[in-house]
């Protein structure tokens, strides 16, 4: 797959990102990290900041190579968080939570462990690409936001939500949101190496100038459905805005996902 011409909305383009707490800070002291680098729409493009949403979270990881990086994701229970799973691809060795209860402050947990859907492949676009961290303590003072149970049709409105903009004070992610229209997938994009059936577990929205998209660090972010979630922030193409942008579809992965909420429910 020519991987260049696609963009995937992975950590490894968020590598020079400040991660959430104290004791993965020495992460962004990587030589090999240039900010500069940083992708020029590092954020919802053409999103507007939001202190609302307070269950959307960002993700900090570090890998054992000493790269991190910033992802997005959802509180679907009070120990545990969705996002995506080429977040969680690159040998990660610890990842924490960052949470805005009231839209300001910060609140920082650390991940007590974390599990990629076992369909996931890093080498293969758009299929399965979903994760969970399980968090070291519940959070109390935020509802999860709930999953759907089916797949919205296209043409169907919906609010994407990510925390893909570094602010420079913090090093954590400016909350952002859009509204997108979904369309049915394509069935195969030869060009970037996606084959028949790849998108046939995904939610696609084809991005216009004017309007708004997701890119680089809303990774694991919500696409929301009336205000369930639908959708976890996978990918597009070519970059931000591009042509097409697809989330892994909640429905398609539901089972799984239901079976981590009844094992961390378990181990309460």
């Amino acid at each position: 797959m020519p991987a260049a011409r696609v963009r995937p909305l992975s950590i490894a383009a968020c590598a020079a990102v400040a991660l959430l707490v104290a004791r993965l800070a020495a992460a962004d002291a990587d030589p090999a990290a240039d900010p500069a680098a940083d992708p020029p729409s590092g954020r919802i493009y053409n999103g507007i900041e939001t202190s609302a949403f307070p269950a959307v979270v960002a993700v900090g990881v570090e890998n054992r190579d000493g790269s991190g990086g910033l992802c997005s994701g959802t509180l679907i229970a009070p120990t545990v968080v969705l996002t995506a799973g080429h977040c969680l691809s690159l040998d990660p060795i610890a990842a924490a939570v960052a949470i805005f209860p009231d839209g300001g402050d910060e609140v920082d947990i650390d991940a007590a462990s974390w599990e990629v859907n076992p369909g996931f492949d890093i080498d293969r676009v758009a299929v399965a690409d979903v994760a969970v961290v399980v968090l070291a303590r519940p959070v109390t003072d935020v509802v999860p936001l709930p999953l759907v149970s089916s797949a919205p049709r296209p043409r169907s409105r919906a609010d994407i939500v990510g925390f893909g903009d570094k602010n420079a004070m913090s090093g954590v992610g400016i909350k952002r949101v859009g509204r997108v229209r979904l369309t049915r997938c394509p069935h195969a994009v030869r060009a970037v190496g996606i084959q028949p059936g790849q998108l046939d577990g995904s939610l696609c929205w084809r991005p216009r100038r004017r309007g708004t998209d997701t890119c680089h660090g809303d990774s694991g972010g919500p696409l929301l459905v009336n205000g369930a979630v639908a959708g976890v922030t996978s990918g597009g193409f070519p970059d931000c805005p591009g042509r097409l942008s697809w989330d892994t579809s909640v429905a398609a992965v539901r089972d799984w996902i239901d079976g981590v909420l009844a094992n961390a429910a378990a181990n309460q």
